[in-house]
């Protein structure tokens, strides 16, 4: 008697999981626009904070070691420094950036190269949920502090505190909204920019598309601007398929990666 040969039913495959945008945070003078890790050591560290930061301005030290050897420098007890940290206020326009980018499927991180306990004390005072990535600011006893590096990288190609490149979805799905020199690897890789200060200087510089801002209320235009554009592009496209951006309010350059 001859065997019967019943078709093999396989389960169908899942379905590839969707990539989603990312929206990459600076904290120091973007979130929070009065620079709050300079504020502190304004108010808290001895004078040579200034002379350790024209050092790493300059491009003589990396931002690890000026970090790291601010933080020493440091004369506060935790009373005191919650105390000025309280007084810290945020850009009001990023309730409407939260808003936005939860409405278009856009996830939200900070990625901050200051301290975890700045950043954790505003976002709660503020009542805003936002996952953070910081460097850690630890309590050694009295009035002294030291900073643990747990986002540092030895690959980080800018020698960061906080490697942000290490954060997010750098391969499609990174937007960057920052201000500064600790955000320049990451806009470098990312699908989209909005910038102002010294990493709008770098965009002009490296012919990087980015869109300008003052405020989280142009941040959030900008963004909504971008999204309509490339609402059915993939988020995932590799970079050798993107090409120049139609033109965008505020927006100059080339797009990152192409």
């Amino acid at each position: 008697m001859s065997a019967s040969h019943c078709p093999v039913r396989r389960p169908p495959r899942a379905a590839p999981a969707k990539t989603r945008l990312v929206a990459l945070l600076d904290f120091d003078g973007t979130v929070a626009p009065d620079d709050p890790t300079d504020r502190l050591l304004e108010r808290f560290a001895r004078p040579e904070w200034r002379a350790v930061e024209a050092e790493w301005q300059a491009g003589r030290m990396t931002s690890r070691e000026c970090m790291q050897r601010q933080a020493v420098m440091l004369r506060a007890t935790p009373d005191q420094l919650d105390a000025e940290i309280g007084t810290i206020e945020i850009d009001p326009g990023i309730y409407g950036f939260v808003s936005l980018c939860h409405q278009r499927g856009v996830d939200i991180a900070i990625v901050s190269d200051g301290f975890d306990r700045v950043v954790r004390v505003v976002l709660e005072r503020a009542g805003l949920s936002i996952p953070f990535f910081a460097n850690t600011l630890e309590w050694q006893g009295a009035n002294r502090w030291r900073l643990a590096l747990p986002h540092a990288r030895a690959d980080c190609r800018s020698s960061a505190a906080n490697c942000k490149c290490a954060h997010g979805a750098l391969a499609g799905g990174c937007i960057v909204i920052g201000d500064g020199r600790s955000d320049f690897c990451m806009a470098d890789r990312a699908r989209f920019v909005i910038a102002k200060g010294t990493l709008a200087e770098f965009c002009c510089a490296r012919g990087l598309a980015h869109a300008s801002f003052r405020n989280f209320a142009d941040a959030t235009q900008r963004l909504a601007e971008w999204l309509d554009l490339n609402a059915d592009r993939p988020v995932d496209a590799p970079a050798s398929r993107r090409g120049v951006w139609p033109g965008l309010n505020g927006m100059s350059g080339r797009e990152p990666g192409a």
